[in-house]
């Protein structure tokens, strides 16, 4: 082996090296960062649940048809947990519900159901709820 191959070698393991290298901080870089869980199916489920617990309480149904959400967040209150804000609106079937407030750096998740009627009254509406993080 001559002189130039050797040095070509040497450059070869050099550059595989610096490779590695950088490869390894980029690891250790990426395992020190904490890891952000995705709640968001959770949280989707268990607004479903909710708003399937409304959708099935004829008292309920009869506040959201009649477009007055003030017992309506009284119930959700008591279901949601503690670290949980929400909010919710109702509004017809034509009209986009839109989010009651804006809520910078947080992730926020809207559900919808439409209520359709009660054994008295047609008129239907859209509560849509939507949840953030305290």
């Amino acid at each position: 082996m001559n002189n130039k191959d050797r040095k070509a070698w040497l450059r070869i393991v050099e550059a595989f090296l610096a490779i590695l290298i950088i490869f390894g901080a980029v690891l250790v870089i990426l395992a020190r960062q904490d890891p952000k869980a995705d709640i968001g199916e959770g949280v989707y489920e268990r607004q479903r649940q909710i708003l399937e617990i409304i959708s099935k309480n004829d008292s309920l149904r009869s506040e959201v048809i009649a477009g007055d959400n003030s017992k309506v967040n009284v119930a959700i209150s008591t279901m949601i947990p503690p670290s949980w804000n929400f909010a919710t609106n109702i509004c017809n079937l034509d009209n986009i519900c839109p989010n009651p407030g804006s809520y910078e750096n947080k992730d926020v998740y809207a559900t919808e159901v439409v209520i359709t009627s009660t054994l008295t009254q047609y008129s239907p509406k859209k509560l849509r709820f939507f949840v953030w993080s305290k």
